[in-house]
């Protein structure tokens, strides 16, 4: 019994190996098949195109799809990658982009059953392809990493795509009158170099959806505010020429210019308004801070410059820069008509003392002349002395008689004065004529006194253009700043 069963057994075991071995057969003979099908589609799609590019009586590569007839249509359309470099200086941009064309060539349909094929871009030198080229270009080349980016497509029909990854350096005339506060077209212009109208005619592929990757762009200095297609003719004396324009529109981002121009300008004509608070009498102070700030805004103004092309119009930025460096350089002048003001009158006091010392002077001198000539020749003498024995400037002892008054008169000698020979009295008269002129000497000591007192509570007096300056100054500056912002950035977002 225990025999029967491990027959049985060892029966079923068999059954389930042959079936394996049975589907196992079944799949390689389909794989088999399939690999014959593959390897018989590529033997044929290959015989069919080289029997279409070897056989040169059917297809030549230098002459376009339907020569001789209607034109040919080839579409456009565009992924953009990147764009970037944006040149003021040298005006242009940089795009990256994957550029594909479409066109229909039936000396290269093959049987429908093979379906699409995908081939090597290589093939492209073996068959027509347009003359595209860009017509703003300055630079383009063909990306190579790790061969070269081409795609070539094939339809049964004869339909072609042919894509290449392309970097390209465009022209882009821009308008800078607005700078920074500006918004630039910028184009890419695509156009056949010699196939006019008659042979060729150009399209987007796919309307206003033939670009895509535009809304993903990021760009350092610039936002894309709307961009568009565009199709024209263009006539030259060669004939008429198709031409697709792809039409960008950028803003140009301010925060950059804000904080590299904008308010360090502001910043130092603040700061050139410190002097008018600072003492008309420091002069260094003063000079050397309206100096510093001019020097820097010349700094800034040349740093400006050297970012932009030499262009003969005036920009925004411009009109900006220079109405800062008037004010700070305002603010030195200023300095300059408080130190002249000053000094005016200073000379004009000098000039009305000196007035009232000769006249006290002549006075005196007439007056002793009515007495004895000799007495009044040795007054004269003793006057000399003093005054050749003392250190202070004659502008001092002129402001010090304006503050003390008319200097009293010498005592007369003429009641002490006998018709006796002078020799008999010269003695007396050196010794009261010490006397008096010790004491007018205290005089004068206590009169020097005043006057440094006056000297300083005149220090802190503020100049009446100090003051017109304080207001006038910062008034005018606010002013400019709303007149300047509200018209150029009402312009900017109004267009």
């Amino acid at each position: 019994m225990v025999y029967f069963g491990s027959k049985i057994h060892f029966f079923f075991l068999g059954l389930i190996a042959i079936q394996h071995s049975l589907h196992i057969s079944a799949d390689r003979i389909d794989q088999g098949i399939s690999k014959y099908e593959n390897s018989e589609r590529i033997k044929n799609i290959t015989l069919a195109l080289k029997n279409v590019l070897d056989n040169s009586t059917s297809y030549d590569i230098r002459l376009r799809p339907r020569f001789g007839g209607p034109a040919i249509n080839v579409g456009i359309d565009i992924e953009i990658a990147s764009i970037n470099s944006i040149s003021e200086v040298n005006m242009d941009y940089t795009i990256s982009m994957s550029f594909r064309q479409h066109w229909k060539d039936e000396r290269l349909a093959y049987d429908p059953s093979y379906g699409n094929v995908s081939l090597d871009g290589r093939l492209a030198d073996n068959i027509w392809v347009p003359d595209t080229y860009f017509v703003n270009d300055k630079h383009s080349f063909v990306h190579d990493v790790t061969v070269k980016n081409r795609l070539i497509k094939f339809h049964s029909d004869g339909s072609i795509m042919y894509g290449m990854r392309i970097t390209t350096v465009a022209a882009c005339m821009m308008d800078l009158h607005n700078y920074p506060m500006d918004e630039q077209n910028c184009t890419l212009e695509i156009e056949s170099y010699g196939y006019t109208t008659e042979d060729v005619t150009f399209s987007w592929y796919f309307g206003n959806q033939s670009i895509e990757g535009i809304e993903s762009l990021e760009m350092a200095q610039f936002t894309l505010v709307d961009h568009k297609v565009v199709s024209r003719m263009i006539t030259f004396s060669t004939g008429a020429y198709a031409r697709l324009s792809l039409s960008f529109r950028l803003r140009r981002s301010i925060g950059f210019f804000i904080l590299q121009t904008y308010l360090p300008s502001i910043l130092l004509v603040i700061l050139s308004w410190v002097s008018f608070w600072i003492n008309h009498e420091a002069t260094s102070a003063r000079v050397a801070l309206g100096i510093t700030t001019v020097l820097t805004m010349t700094t800034i103004s040349t740093s400006v410059r050297a970012s932009l092309p030499r262009i003969s119009y005036i920009k925004s930025i411009d009109i900006y820069v220079v109405v800062c460096y008037a004010f700070v350089f305002s603010a030195l002048v200023e300095y300059a008509l408080v130190n002249f003001h000053y000094w005016s009158k200073q000379k004009q006091k000098a000039l009305e003392a000196t007035k009232d010392t000769d006249n006290s002077k002549k006075y005196t001198d007439d007056k002793l002349d009515d007495y004895n000539r000799q007495v009044a020749l040795r007054l004269a003498q003793v006057d000399e002395l003093e005054a050749d024995s003392d250190t202070t400037p004659w502008r001092e002892e002129i402001s010090l008689r304006r503050l003390n008054g008319p200097t009293p008169e010498p005592p007369s000698y003429a009641s002490t004065v006998t018709p006796s020979p002078v020799r008999y009295r010269t003695t007396s008269l050196k010794y009261k004529q010490r006397t008096w002129s010790n004491g007018r000497s205290r005089r004068v000591n206590r009169g020097r006194k005043k006057k440094i007192r006056l000297f300083l509570s005149r220090m802190t007096d503020v100049d009446t253009i100090d003051r017109c300056a304080r207001f006038l100054f910062p008034t005018s500056f606010v002013i400019f700043n709303i007149v300047y912002w509200s018209s150029y950035l009402t312009k900017l977002y109004n267009e």
